[in-house]
């Protein structure tokens, strides 16, 4: 869902090409119809020269799993040889952040639905394990993970840029749920601390400048004793390596989307300063088809000391 959303928000174009092991001038003209079927809007081209055997598709961003599944119907096998982002843009200003995630919203809505992540169990878990009674949530979209912090007592305040996900947030949890609205790389908007800090999915998306901005205020609004946990993409999740390569461990995908890929290294170089005590690692969101996780991320904590001096 991650690659196929930043990829809807866009018009910007991606160009697919597909090697085929076996395709003849009359194959053509199915295999075109099947594909338009699948992909309305693409731009369909075939080249036969020289036994080449290729089909180019250009259109907004898609699955290509899909097309070869409808290739492989017509006995056409074939595999992905190149993908290409028509566009240099990344999303890394507070307004584009702003576009890009209350456009998402406002098509796809509650896009996760309510379960919440495993990410979101485990750290509920480890809070009430250690006597947390509030949490500060930055990124907290339309609140699919708050009402497992609710429904066991934890006091729940969100940070959220999307206008449209406060809204989805508002009509399911009412005054349950408190909400600050603007972007995570303009905290803080109070001066309030909280025993708590939990973000999920949404530090690797940020450059590393605003991802150290973001950890640095989400410390500083942590009171002395309290954790805070950040659920990040891993290396080792099966999505590490797609899209264009623009920086280590640094991949765009879609259109405009970035996200950094953590490790050991990489967390020890980002939380070290602010109290990092381990990770584990946790899979999200199994592929109904394959029965695979789609992601792997790390479950980084840091606790916050006390300051003994009388």
């Amino acid at each position: 869902m991650l690659n196929s959303l930043f990829g809807r928000i866009k018009i910007c174009n991606v160009i697919r090409t597909y090697q085929a092991d076996s395709l003849n001038p009359e194959q053509v003209g199915k295999t075109e119809d099947a594909l338009k079927k699948l992909l309305p809007e693409a731009i369909i081209t075939f080249d036969l020269k020289d036994d080449k055997k290729l089909i180019r598709i250009e259109n907004i961003p898609f699955d290509s799993d899909l097309v070869i599944e409808k290739l492989e119907e017509l006995k056409i096998f074939c595999s992905l040889i190149s993908d290409d982002i028509l566009t240099d843009n990344l999303l890394n200003t507070s307004e584009q952040m702003h576009d890009f995630w209350d456009s998402a919203f406002l098509r796809h809505q509650t896009m996760w639905g309510f379960e919440p992540a495993n990410s979101a169990i485990y750290a509920k878990n480890f809070f009430l394990q250690n006597g947390v009674e509030n949490v500060l949530i930055p990124g907290i979209g339309y609140g699919r993970n708050a009402g497992l912090f609710i429904d066991n007592g934890i006091e729940v305040t969100g940070i959220e840029i999307s206008e449209t996900a406060i809204r989805l947030a508002a009509q399911k949890y009412g005054e349950e749920l408190i909400i600050r609205q603007g972007s995570v790389t303009e905290m803080p908007f109070e001066s309030r601390t909280y025993q708590s800090v939990f973000c999920y999915g949404l530090l690797h998306l940020l450059t590393p400048p605003q991802r150290k901005k973001m950890i640095h205020d989400c410390y500083s609004q942590l009171e002395e004793g309290g954790w805070m946990i950040f659920a990040v993409l891993s290396k080792k999740s099966p999505n590490y390596g797609k899209g264009r390569k623009i920086a280590d461990d640094t991949f765009e995908v879609g259109n405009g989307g970035q996200i950094f890929f953590y490790e050991d290294q990489s967390v020890q170089e980002e939380f070290n300063q602010y109290g990092f005590t381990d990770f584990i690692e946790v899979d999200e969101q199994v592929n109904v088809r394959t029965q695979k996780p789609d992601f792997r991320f790390l479950m980084i904590k840091c606790r916050k000391p006390v300051n003994n001096k009388t």
